[in-house]
């Protein structure tokens, strides 16, 4: 009777794979990792990009509504300046209507 010896695939796959891909499983090993790190990396990339220019618009939004509130205050002040000048160095006062209605009957 001949005696055959019946060899596991997986255990020979690994038998060759520790004696002489030692270094081919590292490299590969690194290379998964690193490329899992660039996914990672180019994500938050993103993220970071597309809160800065939320942020941009914004600070736009907020530059315009600024600098229509400097206008209207210059707008109402300018009206307040007038208003003084026209009652004290002028001597100007308001009129009633009501007074002015009994003058002309």
């Amino acid at each position: 009777m001949i005696y055959r010896k019946q060899f596991s695939l997986i255990k020979i796959i690994y038998t060759d794979l520790y004696i002489y891909g030692k270094v081919k499983l590292v490299l590969l090993l690194f290379i998964i990792i690193s490329s899992i790190l660039v996914i990672l990396i180019t994500h938050q990339t993103r993220c970071i990009l597309i809160d800065r220019e939320r942020l941009l618009l914004e600070k736009h939004t907020l530059d315009t509504e600024w600098n229509n509130l400097i206008l209207r205050k210059t707008q109402l002040s300018n009206h307040v300046r007038i208003e003084h000048i026209a009652i004290n160095k002028l001597q100007m006062r308001y009129r009633d209507p009501m007074l002015d209605n009994k003058i002309y009957e």
